[in-house]
């Protein structure tokens, strides 16, 4: 191991809402949007010789291929938006070329993207565009898990619209399902089982404070400031534990 390093209704469901969500945030990419609708509309209009008043049969076909072209521009803009988040200072990833790994992984696969940050949508509720990210690019990293780094390393994320936390680092086990922060859990468990069967703590307790500096060690990697404190650590089976998350 060489690491140590938004409301949308409830009815909406499908993978291209959380896109539009996310676009609709600015007057400026409402407008875009209203713009590539027409955009494309006409394309297809002109393609399929539609006439001004067209047939209720017709209309239908018309509207059913416009709105393939309407999906298509917002899984493009959407996947941009996302690949601007990783090449952004609000995310690092500690696998040398995890980011050019997971831009290419983002072109190949974006509706399963989507459908990713949907389904965080529909089990959290209104979440920041963060908070999703944050959420969804390690699921997406882990079912990509062959095209990363085979050794354990860490993903992290910068928060600027969740004031309960100023961001989170999720480490992320190697190809096998191993990782340093699995260990110390794993070995805190045991400690702590022992401690209560035989009232002797001091193991505990100092297994307590290495991996306390060990998490100390890898928040500060991923923060600004050091001296204001780093974000939270913690393994990508917790996640939808975050402190930052709502419960329902």
């Amino acid at each position: 191991m060489t690491s140590i390093s938004a409301l949308l209704p409830a009815t909406i469901s499908a993978p291209q809402s959380v896109a539009v969500l996310l676009l609709q945030q600015s007057e400026e990419a409402k407008a875009a949007e209203e713009a590539e609708k027409k955009k494309s509309a006409d394309l297809v209009q002109v393609a399929n010789g539609i006439p001004q008043e067209p047939g209720q049969a017709t209309n239908q076909s018309f509207f059913a291929v416009s709105a393939a072209f309407i999906e298509l521009d917002e899984k493009s803009q959407f996947i941009a938006d996302v690949v601007a988040f990783i090449d952004s200072d609000k995310f690092k990833i500690t696998d040398p070329l995890g980011k050019n790994r997971l831009k290419q992984l983002l072109s190949e696969q974006g509706w399963e993207f989507m459908q990713l940050v949907n389904q965080q949508y529909e089990m959290h509720g209104g979440l920041s565009r963060e908070s999703l990210y944050a959420l969804s690019i390690p699921q997406f990293i882990m079912k990509n898990r062959e095209s990363f780094d085979p050794e354990e390393f860490e993903v992290g994320f910068k928060f600027e619209d969740v004031p309960s936390a100023v961001g989170i680092v999720v480490m992320i086990p190697d190809i096998e399902g191993n990782s340093t922060y699995r260990e110390y859990t794993k070995a805190l468990e045991e400690q702590q089982a022992y401690a209560e069967k035989t009232g002797d703590t001091e193991a505990l307790n100092q297994l307590r404070r290495e991996f306390g500096r060990y998490q100390s060690l890898i928040s500060r990697a991923f923060s600004d400031d050091p001296e204001k404190g780093g974000p939270m650590v913690m393994d990508i089976d917790d996640l939808a534990d975050a402190p930052w998350i709502p419960k329902h």
